[in-house]
């Protein structure tokens, strides 16, 4: 994989008629970033994190708007408020493979802000290469599970347990819709 630039700029029409843009995050953000981590309602903190208090939050945050080789995260800002965000980490020992996140505000849940994240998401692993994301999602998380099968792309559910190791296989979006720009 090479260090190219994705241009990710974009936008997502939401469930209750408003539009939302899709850009990647960066240190501008980082205190949006916190803000939305730090407002996630303590059901949404424990199916993102698997824990109520998650103790590095500025290490997450630096993670979420530091470029770096192997990672992606993308912010879906309604006007200049931060409402959901969406990352990607290659996997050290499978560089076509790599894991993925998101968070969604509460207040903009089931309006399409997390289909929208992992869709845009979905692409720019594609465009670098990645052909399967992978994720571990608490069985009880129905609003992300539903993300997931809803887009239609093949999934291979693991554990049927309190955990379910997801194996998403990534479409070839070229055959559809534009790929995003890919820059030197």
């Amino acid at each position: 994989m090479s260090d190219q630039f994705v241009e990710l700029e974009g936008s997502a029409g939401l469930l209750d008629g408003r539009v939302v843009s899709l850009r990647r995050l960066g240190a501008e953000d980082a205190e949006s970033v916190l803000q939305l981590h730090q407002h996630l309602s303590d059901n949404d903190r424990y199916y993102r994190f698997f824990t109520l208090h998650p103790v590095q939050l500025d290490e997450i945050v630096g993670e979420l708007t530091e470029p770096a080789h192997g990672r992606c995260a993308l912010g879906a800002f309604d006007d200049d408020r931060l409402i959901g965000v969406a990352n990607y980490i290659v996997v050290c020992d499978d560089p076509k493979a790599a894991e993925f996140a998101i968070a969604v505000a509460h207040e903009d849940h089931s309006l399409g802000v997390g289909t929208a994240l992992l869709n845009h998401l979905a692409r720019v692993a594609r465009a670098h290469g990645i052909g399967r994301f992978i994720a571990d999602v608490l069985g009880e998380n129905r609003l992300m599970l539903m993300v997931v099968f809803d887009l239609g792309w093949r999934c291979e559910p693991a554990g049927y347990g309190s955990v379910r190791h997801l194996k998403i296989e990534l479409p070839d979006f070229a055959a559809d819709t534009p790929t995003p720009t890919v820059e030197a």
